[in-house]
């Protein structure tokens, strides 16, 4: 028993400090240490790492974000400022949508709480400091090529999300932390955590880490960073105003969950949190048309029983689905047809709103996936 408490103690100090809050663990230094280095937030930056490598990625980090801000910060941010209610609520919930604070706080700078859903793990917010320092160099490389995607195209591809997955870095976490960097936001405190049985938060221990380790002894190489990046797959990151200690904290959780019916069926600890949040504002774009069909009937309900305002492209909720006596619908940009598989109905729904409504421009060229003829689009739907 002794060993093992010795162990335990090993745990909490070479994986995190000891919370004030039972004995969870906050990975606050190791997120301020990764937050310096991957995205370039002016923090100090680990001795171990050579310093001309790390110039090198930040100068290619922020010749992106230059990009991105010119691109679609720019034009998107006044737009967005004058498109969205000032009652709509300061609870965000991001489904079908990973990391990606770089729209969420442009679409929504006075949010106060976000949950983003996917299927992406968070990842092992531990990985970054026992990366070895030639290794991270290519790594954060590999990251810096899929944001660029990211901003040229304003959406991500799964096949590139499962790339990223089989590195030893929290690709999640990492694209958290470049969005705050590039909103002027610092990160305050992080937590693993999971959803308990009534969907209540659970922050992960010591013994928690000590088991994920357990489980991940003997895998090596990429699949062991896949399998701690799914047993760490959901965190809360707090985080404020960049310089200003009196700001008000928001809070940031992401949750790796299928969001289909068959799976919400047999594991409904998300639909629970999220009944839990009250009503919120919704955002969800690059999302495969899922809302479109059948199989995702119970979260698209739940999102029209507690949505209030939705911002989205064409794969948001169709109005197929919406009771026009209490929803209505607002469209912008152009859409001539889906450029992935979908309904035909929910073209027809959504090509007839465009050929019935003033044409609204859209500053910017895309929000999330364009349409068939690589026209940028965007939806909003409201309640009445």
């Amino acid at each position: 028993m002794r060993a093992l408490a010795l162990a335990l103690a090993c745990v909490c100090v070479l994986l995190g400090r000891a919370s004030a809050q039972g004995d969870a663990v906050d990975f606050g230094d190791a997120m301020r240490g990764l937050s310096a280095v991957a995205a370039c937030d002016g923090g100090p930056v680990d001795a171990r790492f050579d310093a001309a490598a790390v110039r090198a990625h930040c100068a290619g980090l922020d010749a992106l974000l230059a990009d991105y801000e010119r691109r679609w910060a720019k034009p998107a941010q006044p737009f967005f400022e004058a498109l969205v209610p000032a009652d709509t609520p300061t609870t965000v919930v991001y489904p079908f949508g990973g990391a990606d604070l770089l729209t969420a706080l442009a679409v929504f700078p006075r949010l106060e709480a976000l949950t983003s859903i996917s299927l992406e793990a968070g990842g092992d917010p531990r990985s970054f400091s026992r990366t070895p320092p030639g290794e991270l160099v290519r790594h954060l490389a590999l990251h810096r090529k899929f944001l660029g995607r990211l901003i040229r195209f304003n959406h991500s591809r799964t096949l590139d999300l499962l790339l990223l997955k089989g590195t030893p870095l929290p690709s999640q976490l990492i694209f958290a932390l470049i969005g705050l960097k590039a909103h002027g936001y610092e990160p305050v405190g992080l937590y693993a955590v999971r959803l308990g049985p009534d969907g209540q938060v659970e922050r992960y221990t010591a013994a928690d880490l000590a088991a994920a380790d357990g489980a991940a002894g003997g895998l090596k190489g990429s699949a062991r960073h896949r399998k701690l990046n799914d047993l760490f797959a959901g965190y809360e990151l707090t985080f404020r105003k960049r310089g200003d200690a009196g700001a008000p904290l928001k809070t940031y959780r992401h949750f790796q969950a299928n969001l289909a019916d068959d799976a919400l069926a047999k594991d409904g600890r998300v639909l629970a949190y999220l009944r839990a949040q009250g009503r919120f504002a919704v955002l969800t774009k690059a999302a495969s048309y899922l809302l479109w069909w059948s199989n995702f009937e119970t979260i698209r309900g739940l999102l029209l029983e507690r949505g209030a305002w939705m911002v989205s492209d064409s794969t948001g909720v169709s109005a197929v689905h919406l009771d026009p006596a209490v929803w209505t619908q607002e469209v912008y940009g152009r859409f001539a047809g889906t450029f992935l598989k979908s309904s035909a109905e929910g073209q027809r729904a959504l090509l007839g709103l465009y050929a019935t409504q003033p044409k609204r421009p859209l500053p910017f060229d895309f929000f999330g996936y364009p349409d068939v003829k690589v026209h940028g689009h965007l939806v909003v739907t409201r309640r009445k």
